[in-house]
């Protein structure tokens, strides 16, 4: 049987359970975004799509008296996340769930916050915001991070990575035109810092080359690395054109 030269779904899980972080982001920006909700009720109900290993559901529920349900697709996220959130003592705050973020198991208006971080691109960004809308009480809260283009004239290198992998991303004020057309009133929103693509680029590199050398003779395996290794290669070339916004809106 000849050798497959795809990556499988399965594979790249697997390759992630490694990294601890899968996307940009940091404690840092999730703190500032979380700063920005006033008005919350007392232990309020957050959903978190998309919670890979709990790199922003544990700061949340160590900042936050609150009932957090992280959702994910992948179960050993969910396993490596419960372990590390009984370790930090916020065990008793976080719900795993295991769902896909594109269906979610949960009836109308159960949440006072959801919160995303470098996921809801999986949805799209319009449509994740109006899938999951409708989840929020009344002056609920979404908090979501999403790549968008910093520049009107992104470099070819760039323009042509995202137009393969993520075609309708766009600009900030269109994604804030956007969330006002969906229902939500923009409360802020900022771009991440340089150091927190590092966060996610460094550790990934230092995985990519060593999964490169113990799968030496796997065509799928040397094929996600090249994948990977493309992206690197393209954020340190062009990073300062795209970046990782929060934006946060209130539902009206």
């Amino acid at each position: 049987m000849k050798e497959q030269a795809e990556p499988s779904m399965e594979m790249i899980f697997s390759f992630f359970e490694e990294v601890e972080r899968k996307g940009s982001g940091g404690e840092a920006s999730t703190l500032k975004a979380l700063s920005l909700l006033t008005d919350l009720p007392t232990k309020p109900p957050i959903v978190e799509f998309g919670c890979g290993t709990g790199v922003a559901s544990i700061p949340l529920a160590r900042s936050l008296d609150c009932e957090l349900t992280a959702v994910e697709i992948h179960q050993p996220f969910l396993d490596i996340l419960e372990a590390n959130a009984a370790k930090q003592g916020v065990g008793d705050r976080i719900k795993t769930v295991h769902a896909d973020m594109r269906e979610p198991p949960f009836p109308e208006k159960s949440f006072d916050v959801i919160w995303s971080e470098a996921t809801i691109y999986n949805v799209g960004f319009e449509q994740g915001l109006r899938l999951w809308k409708p989840l929020l009480r009344a002056g609920g809260y979404i908090v979501v991070s999403e790549v968008a283009w910093l520049t009107q004239q992104p470099p070819q290198m760039a323009s042509e990575f995202w137009n393969s992998d993520y075609p309708s991303m766009t600009t900030v004020n269109v994604n804030l035109a956007t969330l006002r057309a969906v229902g939500f009133n923009p409360v802020d929103h900022f771009v991440l810092s340089p150091s927190e693509w590092q966060n996610y680029y460094g550790p990934l590199q230092e995985h990519v080359t060593a999964y490169r050398s113990s799968h030496a003779e796997n065509r799928a395996t040397q094929a996600l690395a090249d994948s990977l290794q493309n992206e690197i290669d393209m954020w340190k070339e062009c990073g300062d054109s795209f970046g990782y916004c929060f934006f946060i809106g209130r539902a009206n």
